[in-house]
């Protein structure tokens, strides 16, 4: 990406209020957050080496070590394309609302903009909210699966409501995190980054150094299965789905640029960062991962629930105290990230009601700042309530429950993909931001746009036939339901009210150059 240049006397600066102002919003969050602070944060969101075992079982059977490793190589090649797609317009426009902020102002002036604006925020909400809930399972679901490792798998075994309530208990703890400990987050985020590198290199190294059995590269490399019941061409098509739903949430950062110094470059590098890095921890985990491996029909069918325990125990030599110790690791990166979901997401609905997005003056409560704690705390609450409602549905079915974790992942790629494509035919209208792709500009979003599309695609896809009450993939279901709430919620209000103010200050504010300040640079 170019950046402004700077001659050997000058720098630039932005001034991050200013610019907030001229979009059409006024600072009032507090701003706390430096780069690494923030990559921190991001990087304990998304922590892809972790997400990578919640999905290693349905990978395993659904490609093979192939899917695993090459799979992943060509999701982090794609997902590079979009982080830079978002990088730009973050750093063009660093406000809380990400996606469906960009749709706006960039749809300025036109007659469908506020309309496909409103429908971006209610996917990407749906997104946030279903991820949120997916981290709290994989906390519930770890905590629980170690308790029966320790107990021989014998004498105790959860029950759904207890993995669920576990996870409602993180949640209120993560919640209370976010509203009295606010001026804490970043250090939070400090202490996210190196302990989710620092347990990446200790889970890795240690598995590596003690796992007495190895695979030989021909497996971890080359080897396939498919015992998804697709035939080899359709799960060509699928190949990519399971590391595309690892390799997610990446727009983290875009969602905390009214909380960040130096919001309109670091906010961008944030977000390249956390694919650049998610990649290298990733690849390396899946390699150790493979080569540890030494019975998947036990690690599919642990008693633990949990593949990634399992994979645990085996590699340190039926270790129980070794598996434990490994997986609290990854239960502390959990933590971090349920907490991190939360934060995120009511940003996007505090942003979201600042626009007067909802009907019955619900946008007044909602999308106001606490002037103690300096949080939208009824977003956070609301959230918070959002995430333990589909949590709650592990209690009837954890076929449906899963399908939430599909609809996360098509919510948050299709409001990845509507920014992208707004911006390939409206470049001309868009500021130039710190980092700006510029003539660059088409060869990586229209990379970016076509992945996004397949993922978004292929996720209403079944991940195995035949298609039984137990494998049946509802994310058409979810989908449908997430965009008739929309269609009421502008219906019953919302069309008269969202953004009216804002984009009347967008349309007469915001010319192609950036908020910039020229001044001297000391020696």
């Amino acid at each position: 990406m170019e950046e402004p240049g700077n001659s050997k006397n000058i720098v630039t600066q932005y001034d991050d209020a200013l610019l907030l102002e001229q979009i059409g919003y006024k600072q009032e969050l507090k701003r706390s957050f430096s780069l690494l602070t923030m990559a921190g944060w991001c990087f304990g969101v998304t922590s892809f080496w972790t997400a990578i075992g919640g999905s290693l079982v349905d990978t395993m059977n659904a490609g093979g070590p192939i899917a695993l490793v090459w799979g992943w190589v060509i999701v982090c090649a794609f997902s590079l394309m979009v982080a830079l797609s978002l990088a730009e317009l973050t750093s063009a426009y660093p406000v809380a609302g990400g996606q469906y902020s960009w749709v706006l102002i960039l749809s300025r002036g036109t007659k469908w903009g506020r309309g496909l604006s409103y429908a971006t925020a209610f996917v990407q909400l749906a997104g946030l909210f279903s991820l949120g809930s997916t981290a709290l399972y994989q906390f519930g679901s770890f905590t629980c699966g170690m308790a029966v490792l320790n107990s021989d798998g014998e004498t105790w075994r959860p029950t759904n409501w207890q993995v669920v309530l576990v996870c409602w208990a993180i949640c209120f703890v993560c919640l209370l995190i976010n509203i009295f400990m606010n001026k804490m987050l970043h250090h939070i985020g400090n202490f996210g980054l190196w302990w989710t590198i620092g347990g990446f290199v200790v889970c890795t190294v240690t598995i590596l150094a003690v796992s007495k059995h190895k695979q030989d590269a021909s497996f971890v490399f080359t080897a396939y299965t498919n015992n998804s019941g697709w035939n080899d061409n359709g799960m060509a098509a699928l190949f990519l789905l399971n590391a595309a739903f690892a390799m997610c949430c990446y727009d983290a950062a875009c969602h905390m640029g009214e909380e960040m110094d130096n919001a309109s470059r670091d906010t961008a590098r944030a977000v390249v960062l956390s694919v650049v890095i998610g990649f290298f921890t990733g690849f390396a985990f899946i390699l150790a991962l493979l080569f540890c491996l030494q019975d998947f029909d036990a690690v599919a069918n642990t008693v633990t629930g949990v593949p990634l325990l399992e994979i645990f125990y085996q590699a340190t030599n039926n270790s129980k105290a070794g598996a434990t110790c490994l997986t609290v690791i990854v239960v502390v990166c959990q933590v971090l990230a349920s907490n991190g979901m939360i934060t995120e997401g009511s940003r996007s609905l505090y942003a979201f009601a600042r626009d007067d997005a909802f009907p019955y003056q619900i946008s007044k409560y909602i999308g106001t700042v606490n002037s103690k704690y300096d949080v939208p705390i009824y977003a956070l609450i609301i959230c918070a309530l959002f995430q333990c409602a589909f949590i709650a549905i592990y209690f009837g079915s954890s076929t449906a429950f899963f399908t939430v974790m599909s609809i996360g992942t098509v919510g948050l790629y299709v409001s990845y993909l509507v920014p992208i494509l707004v911006v390939m035919f409206r470049r001309k209208h868009k500021a130039v931001g710190y980092y700006n792709l510029g003539k660059w500009g088409h060869w990586v979003n229209a990379p970016a746009a076509l992945y996004l599309i397949y993922c978004s695609v292929c996720f209403f896809f079944p991940t195995t036939l035949p298609i039984t009450g137990d494998n049946m993939n509802y994310t058409p279901v979810a989908f449908a339901i997430c965009a008739i709430l929309g269609l009421l919620s502008w219906f019953l209000g919302g069309r008269h009210t969202y953004a009216t103010q804002t984009e009347s200050v967008i349309i007469e504010g915001v010319g192609n150059e950036p908020v910039v300040e020229i001044v001297e640079q000391k020696n």
